[in-house]
């Protein structure tokens, strides 16, 4: 089913062209058909090997990873399978028994492995798109796509990594939470009007009950992102599996009735004082992204007679961040109905004071969260 006739079999132990054997090198990587969000410079050949950062890569491959720290041991395990990997000598063995030298990079205290021979190992196949600079792993079962209709299907990616440089300016992120819900289509209409991509967090029962438009804001260009399940502080910050048990169920959810996943979540009610760092250790451990805000509208305390103050809130956030020089500013909405009747005026005072309204983007992540969180 995949045709290979243009494309290069990436060889990451000793077999990478020779332009990338003294440099490193970005690369992309895709599964089956689609890309994966691994941002610029998160992967990259080096050495003669592809490599990526062991956690997450695990994590996209639904491979369960655990380490044995005081050791230098890292597990890996999927269907029966366990492949044993030591960081000191790079011995590795699968179900007991010897797999030769492991294809492992450490680099400022991240550990990645070589993307090839993990993939391998689990019975993926690798090819290298060299046009591309990009990595898929496929199985028979899982891709529909030859590797032509591949790159095709997955055009729009390419295209903003070659895109030109935007116009210098402020980027302004416009977020609604708590969705989706009766306000939705409003929403959507108000912002496909002035051309503008935005932010959703939902509550998995609201995707349930407003499956359409979930499937719209998708459709449309938006971002999906994770607000929980319960959304209540008991039970949900109990303790850091109850919450990351709320924000899986979510994007599980958010999946079934999209297609679409989310690395995104913003902890209800903001992730201070809540989520400490056992929270913080379990959401970077599966690979998750934390967003609070810059701008905090306060639209929920509002009723109609009050509205204008939603605006009002916000243009002396916007004054507060330019002070500050701060270049990504992100914005907190709900889905509220006087959110939506006052959103034409928000979008029209943001582009005339020069932001960009962007959407969130994986591949370009923004840190954004009141621990100031690195790996968020």
């Amino acid at each position: 089913m995949i045709m290979c006739s243009f494309v290069l079999l990436l060889l990451l132990v000793g077999g990478v062209e020779k332009a990338y054997a003294s440099e490193k090198k970005n690369i992309y990587i895709g599964l089956h058909d689609k890309m994966l969000p691994f941002t610029t410079g998160e992967a990259f050949i080096i050495d003669n090997q592809a490599v990526a950062p062991a956690e997450k890569l695990s994590r996209y491959l639904y491979i369960k990873q655990t380490v044995q720290k005081a050791d230098e041991v890292y597990i890996f395990e999927k269907n029966g399978q366990q492949l044993t990997v030591n960081i000191k000598t790079k011995e590795a063995s699968l179900n007991g028994k010897p797999a030769g030298s492991a294809a492992i990079h450490k680099e400022n205290g991240q550990f990645y492995i070589g993307i090839r021979w993990i993939a391998q190992q689990f019975g993926f196949q690798v090819d290298y798109l060299s046009k591309n600079h990009t990595v898929r792993l496929y199985t028979k079962a899982g891709a529909k796509l030859s590797n032509e209709e591949f790159l095709k299907a997955n055009q729009s990616f390419f295209d903003r990594l070659n895109s030109p440089q935007p116009a210098k300016g402020p980027i302004a992120y416009v977020t609604f939470d708590d969705g989706p819900s009766q306000q939705s289509a409003s929403i959507l209409n108000i912002l496909a009007s002035h051309r503008v991509k935005a932010t959703f967090f939902y509550i998995e029962a609201n995707i349930h009950r407003y499956q359409a438009a979930a499937k719209r804001a998708a459709a449309e260009g938006h971002y999906l992102a994770l607000h929980s399940v319960t959304h209540k502080v008991n039970p949900l910050y109990n303790s850091p599996q109850s919450f990351m048990n709320e924000m899986e169920k979510t994007n599980r959810t958010l999946k079934s009735v999209t297609g679409r996943s989310s690395v995104l979540v913003r902890a209800p009610f903001g992730s201070s004082p809540y989520l400490k760092q056992p929270f913080c250790d379990a959401m970077s451990k599966r690979g998750y992204r934390l967003w609070d805000w810059d701008i905090d509208s306060e639209d929920w305390r509002y009723n109609t007679s009050s509205k204008a103050r939603i605006l009002q809130n916000i243009q002396a956030g916007i004054k507060m961040q330019k002070k500050r020089g701060d270049q990504h500013v992100v914005i907190l909405l709900h889905e509220k109905k006087i959110t939506a009747e006052m959103l034409p005026q928000i979008l029209q005072f943001l582009t005339k004071e020069g932001y960009r309204l962007q959407t969130y983007d994986p591949s370009a992540h923004v840190v954004q969260n009141f621990w100031n969180d690195k790996r968020l």
